[in-house]
């Protein structure tokens, strides 16, 4: 078994986004703390400035998303992803929750790597250090089959099988991550639609995760949803990131999207006292449509976004 081992060089490079963006946070003044803005990276996004967002309330959102923004909280549930976010250097100065990034002393690290790849055809170790000269006492480690499994070569942009996701932390950036287990032990699962039973982190997708998260720390009275597309336009996926590292190729299909709706409408009703407004297009397509599975649900309504630029005053 042939193992090829490299220092991976595959990371976005956090810093040039926080350069451009710092002038406006140094100067951010948020108008109403009251509201919250929680982002899904589908499609209907693409044209909402968030920085004009900032200026209204907290900004939250998951996975990709950071490559371009400096959020309030961000949210992160599959390994590649968090090991991406890790090594970009965005948890040195920003607030990150992770599901499943434990560190490991570094004695263990041939058992551990071993382990990974014992079960491998021809594995690759990505391995990454911050400065590697350095020496580190820790590491996070993933191999493929958590990453990706059961997934197709061809579905992961740069990935494929057989990888080993190795990242060496430092104190730093370590300091700026909680374990969703951790932040979500007040959810008390009933074993419902795959639910864990509580108190723990549920293992819910990032978009519902981040809403529960983004509404326990912020405490909104509002708690608008932008991006959160149930559906798509086409038959293939719906997804701003499509065609990067870690994400669907843009010829799969579309998501069966029934997690999710049954995911948020566990977030509507823990919490009942923040009113939730989902923002969907102008268009009359299946994305503005609402959802008879929450028609029962009374603290949630749906704004068409020219209504939403309109009522909260923000320039066009």
């Amino acid at each position: 078994m042939a193992t090829s081992e490299k220092q991976d060089s595959q990371v976005w490079t956090f810093h040039q986004i926080q350069q451009r963006e710092n002038g406006f946070l140094a100067q951010r003044y948020v108008e109403n703390m009251s509201d919250l803005f929680v982002l899904g990276n589908g499609e209907s996004r693409k044209n909402i400035d968030v920085n004009l967002l900032k200026a209204k309330g907290k900004v939250w959102g998951c996975n990709a998303i950071f490559r371009e923004h400096v959020l309030d909280g961000l949210i992160a549930v599959d390994p590649m992803m968090e090991h991406e976010i890790y090594r970009s250097g965005y948890c040195d100065r920003n607030k990150v929750y992770f599901r499943d990034w434990e560190n490991v002393p570094n004695e263990h690290y041939d058992m551990m790597k071993e382990a990974q790849v014992s079960n491998m055809k021809d594995p690759t170790i990505r391995e990454w250090k911050h400065t590697p000269e350095n020496w580190y006492a820790n590491f996070v480690i993933h191999g493929q089959s958590t990453v990706n499994q059961n997934r197709k070569d061809d579905r992961w942009k740069g990935d494929g099988f057989d990888n080993v996701y190795i990242t060496w932390t430092y104190g730093l950036a370590d300091n700026n991550i909680t374990l969703l287990k951790d932040i979500m032990n007040d959810y008390f699962g009933q074993g419902w639609e795959g639910d864990k039973l509580g108190p723990d982190d549920p293992g819910w997708s990032s978009g519902a995760t981040a809403m529960y998260i983004a509404c326990k720390v912020e405490k909104p009275r509002r708690c608008f949803l932008l991006g959160m597309d149930m559906f798509s336009t086409t038959d293939f996926i719906n997804n701003l990131y499509k065609e990067t590292m870690g994400y669907l190729s843009a010829d799969e299909g579309s998501v069966t999207p029934q997690n999710w709706i049954t995911q948020m409408a566990r977030v509507f009703n823990r919490y009942k006292d923040i009113e939730f407004i989902k923002v969907n297009p102008d268009d009359n397509n299946k994305i503005s449509e609402r959802l008879p599975q929450w028609d029962i649900i009374p603290n949630l309504s749906y704004w068409k976004i020219n209504e939403f630029y309109t009522k909260l005053s923000l320039d066009f």
